[in-house]
């Protein structure tokens, strides 16, 4: 059965970091992906992508948010990141961007630092939520990680938008 790994997690937040980043730096780029996301068009979403990644298996999008699935050495078979409203709230470019700048440093960190992912992984895998949040705290803005939890098989992050929209955002893997 699939597990988070340290390798797994750092390469889904090292691949898809560039996506945030082109959200974050680019309005005409998150506008356009914004639309591909609310109609559910895969094909426009995996070009927007291939613009800014690649390696990657899969992509999905439910019109709240994306997905991007990597494949990963066992014990992952493929390693998946998340990003989506909470509750159904309709998705805006203001409140993809937002979410996007708020993860940079994050994904920046896990991709970048072996000793803070093993720690991450460390703590999901033993559903120590009160350590992820301490770990992910600092490198979210104030106030604005709403909830943490963190199994063997990912980590899921509830985070607060500058224009307040909750964001899920995941690292997962099947």
């Amino acid at each position: 059965m699939s597990q988070l790994t340290v390798v797994a997690l750092r390469k889904a937040a090292r691949k898809s970091l560039p996506i945030y980043l082109k959200i974050a730096l680019s309005p005409l780029y998150a506008a356009r992906l914004t639309l591909a996301i609310r109609n559910a068009n895969l094909n426009t979403i995996n070009r927007l992508f291939k613009e800014v990644t690649s390696g990657f298996n899969s992509v999905g999008s439910n019109t709240f948010g994306f997905s991007i699935q990597f494949a990963a050495p066992a014990p992952a078979n493929e390693v998946g990141n998340a990003t989506n409203t909470k509750g159904n709230v309709r998705l805006t470019v203001s409140s993809l961007r937002s979410i996007s700048k708020r993860v940079l440093r994050l994904y920046g960190k896990i991709s970048r630092d072996n000793a803070f992912a093993t720690q991450l992984v460390q703590a999901a895998k033993v559903g120590n939520n009160i350590r992820l949040r301490a770990l992910i705290t600092p490198l979210l803005p104030s106030n604005s990680l709403v909830a943490v939890q963190g199994d063997r098989t990912g980590i899921v992050l509830q985070i607060k938008s500058s224009t307040g929209v909750v964001f899920i955002s995941q690292f997962f893997v099947l």
